[in-house]
């Protein structure tokens, strides 16, 4: 009788950890905002998602702004690629993901009060040395767009307003801010 009632509630107790089909995330912490804002000097820096919750392997619609608010009617940014990077981790999977960007010498000219502005595009790689839970999870990232999870962009607005080669400290700027949103299977919401 006791092996009887052992193997039942093996049986239960196994049967009720596969029936989660959510993915656990792990913490109780909220993601931050979908929309998040920084200043610094004469630069507003806007990171926003359109969505709270996407669903999976779908578009995934976040972009960011920079708008010069200085009292010149024009500056010359310097900065690589792109003034933004959009590093992001996955905390459901514990994973984050850098920004790989070019970076030649690129001059960008901010109009006064007029926005400037980038959609997010993935641009993570992995190594050769990277686990290959992490590896699968970027190729699946790469080739299908976002799995199911818990995601915090950390954006990041980072210029000269002086050639670098000529600038002092004072003339870099650096910005950054965190939003977060779920992806959840089609139907999950």
């Amino acid at each position: 009788m006791k092996k009887m009632f052992l193997f039942i509630f093996i049986a239960l107790f196994l049967t009720a950890c596969g029936a989660k089909e959510n993915i656990d995330t792990g913490t109780s912490e909220p993601l931050p905002p979908a929309k998040a804002e920084a200043t610094q000097g004469d630069f507003i820096y806007k990171l926003s998602s359109e969505k709270d919750v996407y669903d999976e392997f779908g578009d995934i619609a976040v972009f960011a702004e920079i708008t010069y608010i200085g009292e010149m009617d024009s500056i010359d940014i310097y900065h690589s690629a792109s003034p933004f990077s959009f590093p992001f981790e996955e905390r459901t999977r514990g994973f984050t993901v850098d920004y790989a960007m070019n970076e030649p010498l690129i001059v960008t000219t901010l109009e006064r009060g007029i926005t400037f502005r980038q959609n997010y595009e993935f641009a993570g790689g992995y190594s050769d040395t990277d686990d290959e839970v992490y590896v699968d999870f970027v190729e699946t990232v790469i080739n299908e767009g976002f799995p199911e999870g818990e995601y915090i962009i950390h954006g990041i607005a980072d210029f000269w307003t002086e050639d670098p080669a000529e600038a002092a400290d004072n003339q870099k700027v650096y910005l950054k801010a965190d939003i977060g949103f779920n992806v959840v299977k089609p139907g999950n919401r």
